[in-house]
């Protein structure tokens, strides 16, 4: 058998952060669709409401996550994200 060396690079902890930012994102992405799912099969105005007012603050928390990702340079695998595009 070969002794071959494989070397792999050094995770950084901005790699870690953008890594934990993805999984935020996803994450929330998630939550959103189960959130609409809720609210197309509700049918208590008081139930309603409180749906719109949990997707609204899901796709602020996603919004800041999707700017982060973007300062911290990780445009180019949110496209890998399921159905989010830039």
């Amino acid at each position: 058998m070969g002794d071959k060396l494989v070397r792999f690079k050094k995770r950084t902890s901005e790699d870690m952060e953008l890594d934990e930012l993805l999984r935020s994102l996803s994450r929330t992405q998630r939550e959103i669709d189960l959130a609409y799912n809720h609210f197309n099969f509700t049918s208590d105005p008081d139930l309603i409401e409180s749906c719109v007012y949990e997707i609204s603050s899901l796709q602020c928390r996603y919004n800041y996550l999707l700017r982060r990702v973007k300062e911290r340079g990780g445009s180019a695998v949110i496209g890998a994200l399921p159905g989010r595009e830039i």
